[in-house]
């Protein structure tokens, strides 16, 4: 069945996701922080990025001083993104897709994740994330159960495929998580790093906390995942609802890799 996937895939690339991107638009703009990205005007060229990655990002600044990054459709690593099980289309999306799950899952998941639109930057749709505090490289939130747990319960939820310690921030109190371009793994595909799924396993914390049962039984209930079933391609909703069961029957979080 999986190799049929890979088939399907590959018979249909590129993929068409207008249906999902109209999902996206339609959604977004639901809070103020979002009103702002979509709304505020740009000032100035793009910036250097610190810790640039495959994927073509443009670090801007907004008209009300907030610092974004903007990831375009035409700027991701075809190559790499197949390499993960993903095509051309789908990174920028999943950047989406993924802030748009946290903000309906709620606390504390909405706020580990930075706020991402859908937006236009010179002619080119993609993308649109706030910048988050602190700095990459710090292994300090494996160590911290207040951060590592949450972190890792949504990793694990949506098959995030390149968690390592350069796409989170950290500023000492508080954890950020970015880059979802390579989330929503399907079965079968590769796992690049999951460092914070398997810092709670090891520290053998897997078992579901209440508050972690309640939002799967909320996604799971829900006919349209809580908004994100007609923002994901279906076999990609699919597995993550299944995720979502597994992980309820199992009473923890799947294990590295387990999409």
């Amino acid at each position: 069945m999986r190799g049929e996937g890979v088939l399907r895939r590959q018979q249909t690339w590129p993929v068409k996701i207008d249906s999902q991107l109209t999902a996206v638009r339609a959604a977004q703009g639901d809070s103020p922080v979002e009103r702002q990205l979509l709304a505020a005007d740009f000032r100035g060229p793009p910036a250097p990025t610190s810790t640039p990655g495959v994927n073509t990002t443009k670090r801007l600044a907004l008209a009300n001083g907030w610092v974004v990054f903007h990831k375009p459709f035409s700027g991701v690593h075809v190559a790499n993104a197949l390499a993960y099980g993903q095509t051309a289309e789908t990174p920028p999306l999943h950047e989406a897709a993924a802030w748009r799950l946290a903000a309906a899952l709620g606390p504390p998941w909405r706020e580990l994740l930075s706020p991402c639109v859908l937006r236009e930057y010179d002619g080119e749709d993609g993308a649109l994330s706030l910048q988050a505090q602190g700095w990459p490289g710090d292994p300090a939130p494996t160590q911290n159960p207040t951060w590592c747990l949450p972190a890792a319960f949504l990793d694990s939820l949506i098959a995030q495929q390149d968690r390592h310690s350069g796409n989170w921030r950290w500023d000492g109190d508080r954890l950020s998580l970015i880059d979802h371009g390579y989330a929503f793994g399907l079965p079968g595909d590769i796992l690049n790093h999951t460092d914070l799924v398997k810092a709670r396993h090891s520290h053998r914390a897997a078992g579901l906390l209440p508050e972690e049962r309640d939002a799967l039984e909320r996604l799971s209930a829900d006919a349209d995942l809580l908004g994100i079933a007609d923002i994901l391609l279906d076999e990609r909703a699919q597995a993550l609802l299944e995720r979502a069961k597994r992980m309820l029957a199992r009473g923890e979080i799947l294990g590295p890799g387990e999409f």
